[in-house]
Order: C-alpha cells, then structure tokens, then sequence
C-alpha cells in the first residue's frame, strides 16, 4: 500500500512550511534528528596526507582490515555489487527501523526495473550521509534560526512511503532523501520543499515568496535559471495560472490579486523582482560542473552578485558513496577558491587511471576515476567505482578536487537516431560520457568544446558531437553540428579555431597524425528515438528516472562487437 502524498502548510508567525510530502518528513524527523553532530571543522585542520589517510580510515571503520592498503592496488568493485534487489531485500528485512532505499537517477536512458538500489541503513546514514550534509549545510549558512529552500526531482511511480508486509518502506532518489536528511539533522527555523516540476507555478512562487529569514536555496542551476530567465519563468506562472484551485490559499490570493491589477506580464516582471530581493542574501547550494559562463551571468544578475563574489556551495554527493566533497573552506583565506572542493574523510578514496590504482593522497596522477572504499556493517567495500572521473587541486592535508566532476564514458542504452550522413556501423553501441581516453586521445569535459565551437560558429549549443569508429578500425571521425545557416563553415576554418578552444589540442593532434577525420553535419546528430516532450512528460508523471532527458556533449559510435570504446 503506498501513501498518498500529503501537502503540508503550515503558518505559526513567521514559521512556514511547505511540503509537498509533509507526512515522510515526519518520518525522517523520527528517524534521525536524533543523530548527533560532528566537529567536520576540525577536518579543515588536518595538516598532512597522513593524517588525511588516519582520519579517513578511522571514520570509515577500514582501520582494522588487514592487508588493506594491498587490496586497494590491485580490487575494485563494480556498484551494482553494492546494490539490492527491493523486493528480496524487503522480504528478509526484519529492523524495526523504517527500511529507507534510494535509486539513482538512470543516466544510461534505462527503464525504472533497471535502476541501482541502495539501502541506506543506520551505519550508512550516521557514519556518511549526516556528516557530510551536516557540513554542506551549516558552512553554507544555515541553522536552526534561518529558512531553506529546497527542490528535489520528481519521484518515480513507486517513490514514497509505503506499508509492505507490516514493515514501513520508504523508496526515493538519493537526492531526496539527503535533502530530507539535511531538514531533520539542522532542523531550520521553516522550509518549502517541492519537486522540480513545481518550481515555476504560481503556488509554490506564492509560498516561497511569503518565507522569511531565507539562508540557503537548495536547487539545480537549472531551477534557478527558470526564475532568473523572465521569459522561464513566464511560461512557468502562465502554465499554471489556469489550473489553480485553492482559494482558501492566502499566499496564492494575493499572488492572483497582484496578477489581476497589473496585468500578467507586469506583474511576472514584479514577481521576478521579489524573488531576487527574497534571495539575495541567500547561498545556493548546487553542482556547478554544467553551468555554463552565459549561465553564471544570468544566474549572478538574479542574485545580485557581483563576478567573483558569489556566495555558492559546490558539492559532490553520489548515490553508491554519499556525501564525498564540497568547497567548506569558505573561511580559510589561503583555500578561498569557491572552485574547489574539499574531500571528506569519510571514506577512502583511489584514484585509478590506464590500469594503476594509488590513494588519492598519493597518486601520481591528476585526473582519473574514483574509487571509493569503506565499511559497510560488517564487511569492508573495496574501491566501489563510482564511474565518475576527478581531478586533483591538493594532496597535501585535507584533499581537495577541481569543481567540476565528469562522468567516465559508459554505454547509453537508450534508442537514438544518427543521420545516415555519419555512416555508422548496421549494429552498434553508443558510449556517452564527459571523459573519455581512447589511448592516444584524451578527451576531457567535450562540452567546453562544443561551446566554444558553437559560440565562433553560431550553432545550437544544445547541440552534440559525434565521435564513430572507422570502418577499418584504425580512425575516428568526428562530426559536428554547423546548422543554422552556416554551411559555409568549412572544415579548414573550424580547423584553425581548434586550438582556441579548450580541449582543441588534442583533436588537432589526433587530425595531424591521422588518427581522427572531422566531418560537419547540417543538423544536430543524435536524437532520441522518443521525442524530447514526450520523455519530459513521462519523468514528470514518474514512468521514467530523470537520467533519460540527459543531454550528452559527445556520443562514441562503436560496431557493437566492441565493449569498450578503445583505440
């Protein structure tokens, strides 16, 4: 039996909170907000790799495994080994604690049955996710005499609280259940938490715009860019201007009075203005890792920020690992880079790159894949790939990375269509990904690339590359979206722009050495074989994980008799 999902609204004063599933809350209330706090500041005074590596190892409970520092050169554990099938895993489930699950987001465009589970026991929660969210919060402003806001994806269909066999079983995306975390750990004077599809309509608008005391905005850039963009935000109050019905909603009514007398478009001008003065003193806390420059400007004229003063928490928390990094060196003057990000160490984490596997304190390497290793109950996990890829700022004292996380290439298993212009193999696999090394062609965040070239040539940024595999197995050809009007674009002139852009070395080289053809197309190369509005509609009604709207910078195109997209 699962729960209907209760809207709460409450109003004491200044207290205020919204919250589209008020009654899970309580739940999470129940279950942690007992869980004491930790001194994570004392993290930033860690002074040495092996001090580091002592914290780490105590924190994660790995001090006591014999032979570790062996195992982790040469073990690796695949997360899916990590997961749980729901319906066995309920059925063995004896706790008397509530059974909390969480799924991640299905990048690979796969179907809901697909999807990784993790079970988010006692250990996990106090040992990992509280300290971690604890950190990202409090560093960034808020504590239990401020307001947060919050917005989380919208849930799949068996997302939410249910009673299965007599046992409560709670199933949400990582994501939603770290924000839920957050509220029952720091206990903030009010909230609003709703779901990213709401963000835009005029109740939610009406309640935000009504808090007070607002210390941290927890959303997505893109959330935030559809209040800073008018013409978002517009569609967004129009959109749902004729589907409200609550008319006992105070917040709502005087939203629609302000409407009536100034007319909508007047008035969508006044409502924007009200939300940047309601969160100008505010911290956002999101990934920065696909924001474009473009982006950073509108997002810093919404919050009034001027360059270089913005008041943001990065932050990297994966759903196999939890909480790994976010920039809470605010404070410390000789780190003050808001780029960066500080490692926790509340786990042990390798870095692996071509074959070789070291500590993260003791890599040769700057880039590579992340592994993660600690204990889970009673059994040590070692180096879970996380299928992300880092790059290393420090090794010395508390680790720190470079803002932006790439995602390792992995195979999309979703349907697309390719022009027949790229000639790709009758029978093929389609690897997508931020980094990927193809033995001699390194190809690092491809989407600086594709911006670069789309802004010199007046292309649609939204746009993608097309990386196949010759024919003869020996080369790449490379294709690229020159539409609009600009076929005169030829492949010389793009050629000599190359080198302009980030990452255009390496493809110039590879050209050189005739390893890798470029090729333009008059359209963009891949689509998917669903329309994009019908896969938004079916993630908004849960019949599909938010991965599969995903747009990939760059898709290699193998014959499928190749696993991996290598050279």
């Amino acid at each position: 039996m699962l729960f209907n999902k209760r809207s709460i609204h409450i109003s004491v004063g200044i207290l205020k909170y919204y919250d589209f599933d008020g009654e899970l809350q309580k739940v999470f209330d129940a279950s942690y907000s007992r869980i004491p706090p930790i001194n994570w500041k004392s993290w930033l005074d860690i002074s040495s790799r092996e001090e580091y590596e002592l914290f780490a190892l105590k924190i994660s409970g790995l001090s006591s495994i014999d032979n570790l520092f062996e195992r982790i050169k040469v073990e690796k554990t695949d997360s899916r080994l990590v997961s749980i099938d729901v319906k066995s895993f309920s059925d063995s489930y004896n706790g008397s604690h509530p059974l909390y699950l969480c799924h991640t987001s299905g990048t690979s465009g796969v179907q809901l049955s697909d999807l990784k589970w993790f079970h988010m026991s006692k250990e996990v929660v106090r040992n990992r996710w509280a300290p971690g969210m604890q950190a990202i919060f409090q560093v960034s402003g808020l504590d239990s005499s401020s307001s947060v806001v919050v917005f989380v994806p919208s849930r799949i269909k068996s997302d939410g609280m249910s009673i299965f066999e007599g046992k409560k079983l709670i199933k949400l995306y990582s994501s939603e259940f770290s924000q839920r975390l957050m509220l029952s750990l720091i206990k903030p004077l009010s909230y609003l938490l709703y779901e990213y599809k709401d963000a835009n309509s005029l109740q939610t608008i009406a309640r935000l715009l009504s808090m007070e005391k607002i210390s941290v905005v927890s959303a997505p850039a893109s959330t935030v860019l559809g209040w800073a963009d008018l013409m978002r935000l517009r569609q967004g109050l129009k959109k749902s201007q004729y589907i409200v019905s609550d008319n006992e909603d105070p917040e709502l009514s005087e939203l629609m009075g302000l409407i009536e007398s100034l007319g909508f478009d007047t008035a969508t001008i006044e409502i924007q203005r009200r939300l940047s003065d309601l969160m100008s003193e505010a911290t956002l806390v999101f990934s920065i890792s696909s924001i474009t420059e473009r982006e950073w400007s509108i997002i810093r004229d919404f919050m009034k920020w001027e360059k270089g003063a913005e008041r943001f928490t990065n932050l990297y928390v994966g759903s196999e690992i939890g909480p790994f990094a976010a920039n809470i060196h605010k404070d410390v003057p000789e780190l003050s880079s808001n780029e960066r990000m500080c490692v926790f160490p509340l786990t042990l984490p390798v870095i692996e790159r071509r074959g070789k596997l070291d500590l993260i304190t003791r890599s040769e390497y700057r880039i590579g894949r992340l592994l993660v290793s600690y204990m889970n109950c009673r059994d040590p996990i070692i180096n879970v790939d996380t299928g992300d890829v880092i790059m290393i700022e420090s090794q010395e004292g508390l680790p720190m990375i470079a803002g932006e996380v790439l995602r390792a290439e992995f195979r999309l298993k979703s349907k697309l269509m390719i022009p027949p212009e790229v000639r790709a193999p009758k029978e093929y696999n389609v690897f997508v990904g931020d980094y990927f090394d193809l033995e001699g062609l390194e190809i690092v965040n491809p989407r600086r690339l594709l911006l670069c070239l789309a802004k010199r040539f007046n292309f649609d940024k939204r746009s993608s590359m097309v990386l196949r595999k010759g024919l003869d197995d020996r080369s790449w050809s490379m294709f690229l979206p020159i539409t609009q009007g600009n076929k005169h674009s030829n492949i010389s002139k793009i050629w000599k722009k190359l080198p302009l852009c980030p990452g255009g070395d390496s493809i110039m080289f590879a050209i050189e050495r005739g390893s890798l053809q470029l090729g333009t197309l008059d359209q963009n190369p891949v689509k998917t074989q669903i329309p994009r509005t019908e896969l938004l509609k079916r993630v908004r009604k849960g019949e599909l994980p938010k991965g599969v709207l995903k747009r990939w910078p760059l898709y290699v195109v193998v014959p499928l008799t190749i696993s991996e997209p290598k050279l």
